[in-house]
């Protein structure tokens, strides 16, 4: 006598919606494909289907399989991108600017003036985007924007207003 062979382990339809919704994703049923919620841009992954039927437990599997394969990418690419400006740093670190946010009081007022100078030379005005780039933390910019432009402004006009 032969035993009856036991069905393939599966999730139920319920349990399947309820995976999806606690992982992050969703059941895109025009396209007949899954997106993943959580990543950037909603990546798509096809289902595993089994004959005609969908495999839901090999296809939460795959999901979940994809997303990881996404987050190690990432952590790969930005640990390549950490190793990038490392490099940099040791290559050429004259070309990196200045530690301005360990700047206080009277140095900070007096290079804050002379970045207000060198940009104004360059630009129309100088913007806090510029600053910041520049290695401004936004609280001493604002700390001391006003007592810079005067400087500045003496610096270049020979008295301050």
């Amino acid at each position: 006598m032969t035993k009856p062979q036991a069905k393939p382990k599966d999730l139920s339809a319920a349990d399947f919606a309820l995976q999806l919704k606690l992982h992050g994703f969703l059941h895109l049923r025009a396209e007949g494909r899954f997106a993943d919620v959580r990543a950037k841009g909603c990546p798509r992954t096809e289902p595993v289907m089994r004959g005609k039927r969908l495999d839901r437990q090999a296809t939460l599997d795959a999901l979940l399989r994809d997303r990881k394969a996404r987050q190690d990418a990432a952590a790969a690419a930005e640990a390549l991108q950490i190793e990038r400006e490392r490099t940099a740093s040791l290559i050429a670190p004259q070309a990196l600017p200045a530690a301005r946010a360990s700047l206080e009081g009277a140095a900070a007022i007096a290079q804050l003036a002379e970045d207000f100078i060198t940009i104004t030379t360059r630009n129309e005005g100088a913007a806090l985007p510029d600053l910041v780039r520049m290695g401004w933390r936004k609280s001493q910019v604002f700390e001391h924007a006003d007592a810079a432009r005067n400087l500045a402004y003496s610096r270049q006009n020979g008295a301050a207003v």
